[in-house]
């Protein structure tokens, strides 16, 4: 990557409150970015900008409500009038046996996980193509790809982002934009630390991957800022797995 080319753009990140989605708004503000990050819990979001510092602007909203989508996108419009990059990264992974489905959470999990993205690209599109990064990248996981259960709502969810981002890369292609995906294993954010890992699952991780060491965001946001980058001018429509040797395409 060009030392300096992130100065002065302006990059949007959807879910850049905590876990990855915060580590790739420090990267890009440490890069010289300008970051405009959503978030649904407000006091997360703000404790996370003061953080982040002046470079990065909070914006609240719920990305599974479409109005919302709009909101955050015109509240972007008017600030910056323009999009470089835009990361599309919010996600919910909660396990749900098959025998608990209902169509509320069905739909829940689809609006979050796969509607707020195309939804999110539909509304910021128009100022991608003012920009001048003109890269989109969208967070999957490899969890589809092993199989994993109770992972199968979350899983047919987060799939669909691979083909989305396909066509979506063939679409928009003749204006210029470029669509991407990375799929990082399990991270090691402070939420699954205190919610879903425990010892045992560690030892089962270290013992699937060919590298020996847990994933943290520090280890994902690097290939998404590759894939932000004119470093990847000729890339697009890929599938970028980053976990250490777990899965291997």
């Amino acid at each position: 990557m060009s030392e300096g080319e992130f100065a002065g753009r302006i990059a949007v990140v959807t879910g850049g409150s905590d876990g990855l989605g915060y580590d790739f708004c420090r990267a890009l503000v440490e890069a010289g970015a300008e970051v405009y990050f959503c978030a649904r819990n407000a006091d997360k979001g703000e404790a996370a900008a003061q953080r982040l510092g002046p470079q990065a602007h909070f914006i609240q909203a719920d990305l599974a409500d479409p109005a919302q989508i709009t909101a955050f996108a015109d509240a972007v419009r008017a600030a910056a009038g323009r999009v470089d990059y835009l990361i599309n990264n919010i996600a919910m992974d909660d396990r749900i046996e098959v025998d608990e489905l209902t169509a509320e959470i069905c739909d829940r999990m689809w609006q979050v996980n796969l509607r707020s993205y195309l939804l999110t690209t539909k509304a910021f599109v128009d100022l991608l193509r003012a920009g001048e990064g003109k890269s989109i990248v969208n967070i999957c996981t490899t969890n589809y790809m092993l199989g994993l259960a109770p992972f199968t709502l979350y899983n047919a969810t987060k799939s669909g982002i691979i083909g989305f981002t396909r066509s979506l890369a063939r679409e928009q292609g003749p204006e210029g934009i470029r669509a991407n995906t990375v799929s990082p294993g399990w991270v090691m954010t402070e939420k699954q630390l205190r919610e879903h890992v425990a010892e045992q699952d560690q030892a089962d991780l270290l013992g699937a991957q060919a590298l020996k060491f847990l994933l943290e965001p520090r280890h994902v946001t690097p290939a998404v800022m590759f894939l932000l980058s004119d470093a990847a001018a000729a890339i697009t429509g890929q599938n970028l797995v980053v976990d250490a040797g777990k899965f291997m395409q």
